[in-house]
């Protein structure tokens, strides 16, 4: 298959959870274009920060009125401005062709799990979402890898 050799695989091995995403998205094994892979990437990055917002404004809730809401806030925020940006504007300029803005959207939304990490660090806390943070980060990571070989063509 198309998606099991190329620039986006370097550095990563069969484990890799990025990897494992690839081959077990149904529309991996049609994908045949590097087009065709980075609008999976987007999809599954998107799918990902979508289910992860839901589940941050869950701990959210949860931890209303407690001294760590104030982070949480600032977790939640974070995630869903990063969804609501992947939704909303990463999708419609991909399908255009408009590369630039969605490798900038996407790596703005890399970012919302580093935001969610240090708000947690600053408070001499381990954040109980690092793994929904990492999840996002590598997902997001992968999109923008891929949707960076689009603008060299």
């Amino acid at each position: 298959m198309a998606h099991q050799s190329g620039p986006w695989l370097t550095g990563r091995t069969p484990e890799d959870p990025l990897v494992q995403d690839s081959r077990t998205n149904p529309k991996s094994a049609q994908a045949s274009t590097e087009h065709d892979l980075a609008s999976i990437a987007l999809q599954i990055a998107t799918d990902t920060i979508r289910k992860n917002v839901a589940a941050i404004c869950d701990l959210d809730y949860k931890h209303q009125g407690t001294p760590e809401a104030p982070v949480w806030h600032v977790c939640v925020k974070a995630h869903v401005l990063a969804a609501a940006d992947l939704i909303a504007g990463a999708g419609p300029s991909f399908h255009v062709g408009d590369y630039a803005d969605v490798l900038k959207i996407v790596s703005e939304a890399k970012g919302a799990g580093d935001t969610c990490e240090n708000a947690f660090k600053a408070i001499h806390k381990v954040s109980p979402v690092a793994d929904k943070d990492r999840q996002t980060t590598e997902r997001c990571g992968l999109a923008g890898d891929l949707i960076r070989l689009l603008l060299t063509k």
